[in-house]
């Protein structure tokens, strides 16, 4: 079967079927990009976040993982991990991890999203998953996000 024959049978099961337009998990197109991710507020907000970044991390995709991360969390991986900027230590880190452990980042459940605001401050919360992640994770099973302009970011720092 020829190339473009097999473009247009392509096009055509996505168009039968409903499919091929946006994922529903943005962080698991190689090349996808933070659009709305985590843009709402509270819990629903939080999760979206949470889990756009672990699937960043299972697909390779450091515009989104990078985005979800503090400007100064950014900053700081990227000069302890790379050039001095957050893509490249994430090229680093994401081609140091094991094909299981980029596995279990897309198979791993958030089990509990935890908002809070104190004192009428920006809102936090704690995300937990059902298992402890290797890679930047660190073996961990929850992480910390704010939610500050407009958006939900960790202020988690990525391992190595």
């Amino acid at each position: 079967m020829g190339r473009t024959a097999l473009l247009t049978a392509g096009a055509l099961i996505c168009v039968l079927l409903g499919g091929c337009g946006k994922s529903d998990r943005p962080g698991l197109e190689v090349d996808g990009d933070l659009g709305e991710i985590g843009t709402a507020s509270g819990e629903a907000g939080a999760r979206d976040a949470a889990r756009a970044y672990l699937d960043a991390w299972a697909s390779g995709n450091s515009t989104i993982a990078c985005g979800l991360l503090t400007a100064a969390k950014a900053r700081e991986f990227g000069t302890k991990f790379g050039d001095g900027t957050c893509p490249s230590a994430f090229t680093g880190v994401w081609n140091r991890m094991s094909e299981s452990a980029r596995k279990a980042y897309a198979d791993v459940q958030i089990t509990e999203v935890k908002v809070s605001a104190l004192g009428g401050g920006p809102q936090s919360a704690k995300v937990r998953v059902s298992q402890k992640l290797d890679g930047p994770l660190n073996k961990d099973d929850d992480f910390t996000w704010r939610y500050e302009s407009g958006r939900w970011l960790t202020k988690e720092d990525p391992e190595g």
